[in-house]
C-alpha cells in the first residue's frame, strides 16, 4: 500500500466514524422526541380524564342530594296526623291474621261528644251515614298517602259526599256510641287500596331519610 492509498483509507475511517456518530446523535435526539410526545400524551389523557371525571363526580353528587332532597320531601307529603287534638291511644292496633278474623283494625282515641275531628291528609269525602246503627264518615285520600281510606266512628259531618276536605282541616265531630270502648273514644281505622287494614299510627310517627355513604 503506498502513501497515497494509506491517506484514502485513513480519510474514509474517519469519513465513516462521523457518519456513524451522526447517525447516533439522530437517533438519539429523535428517541428523545418520542419519549417527549408520549409523556405529552400521557399526560394529556391524565389531565382529560380528570377533567371528565371531575363534572361527573360533582353530577353524580348534585343527583344523589336531589334524591335525597326529593325522598324527603315526599315522606313529608305521606305523612300523616292525629285527627283528634292531643290524641291519646287508649286502644292499639291488632291486624288479624286473615281478612275474616276478629281484630282490631284500627286505633281509639280518646274522645269526648263534640270533640272536632280534623282531616289526617287531603281528602275528599266518601261516606257519611249510618252502618249497622253506628255513625260513620269515610275521608278517602289521595295518590299522595298511597290512596288510603280513613274512616271514623262515631263521627258525623255536615260536609256533603265529594267535598274536599285539606289537611289538618275540621271537616267533623264525634257524636253517638261506639262498640270499640265503654267510654268516649273516636275509632280510627285506616285502609291501604281500600281493602287492607294498616296501622294508623304507623303513618303519623316521624318519618328519617338517611341515605347510607358510597
Amino acid at each position: 500500500m503506498n502513501k497515497w492509498e494509506y491517506r484514502m483509507n485513513k480519510w474514509e475511517y474517519r469519513r465513516r466514524v462521523r457518519h456513524n456518530k451522526m447517525s447516533d446523535d439522530i437517533d438519539k435526539r429523535n428517541r428523545h422526541r418520542c419519549a417527549a410526545a408520549m409523556a405529552v400524551c400521557v399526560l394529556a389523557n391524565i389531565a382529560f380524564t380528570i377533567c371528565c371525571a371531575q363534572p361527573t363526580a360533582s353530577a353524580y353528587a348534585q343527583s344523589a342530594d336531589d334524591v335525597a332532597h326529593e325522598v324527603a320531601q315526599a315522606a313529608c307529603r305521606t305523612s300523616m296526623q292525629w285527627p283528634l287534638k292531643h290524641a291519646q291511644v287508649i286502644g292499639e292496633y291488632d291486624a288479624p291474621a286473615k281478612q275474616w278474623l276478629p281484630g282490631h283494625r284500627g286505633l281509639d282515641l280518646r274522645a269526648r261528644p263534640q270533640d272536632a275531628i280534623i282531616a289526617p291528609a287531603d281528602g275528599v269525602v266518601a261516606f257519611s251515614g249510618k252502618v249497622a246503627g253506628k255513625s260513620v264518615v269515610t275521608l278517602r285520600h289521595g295518590a299522595e298517602t298511597g290512596s288510603l281510606t280513613s274512616t271514623f266512628e262515631p263521627a258525623v259531618t255536615t260536609r256533603p259526599v265529594g267535598a274536599v276536605i285539606a289537611k289538618g282541616e275540621r271537616f267533623a265531630r264525634v257524636e253517638g256510641g261506639s262498640e270499640h270502648c265503654a267510654d268516649g273514644c273516636l275509632h280510627w281505622g285506616l285502609k291501604s287500596g281500600g281493602r287492607d287494614y294498616a296501622d294508623p299510627s304507623g303513618r303519623v310517627r316521624s318519618m328519617r331519610v338517611e341515605l347510607k355513604p358510597l
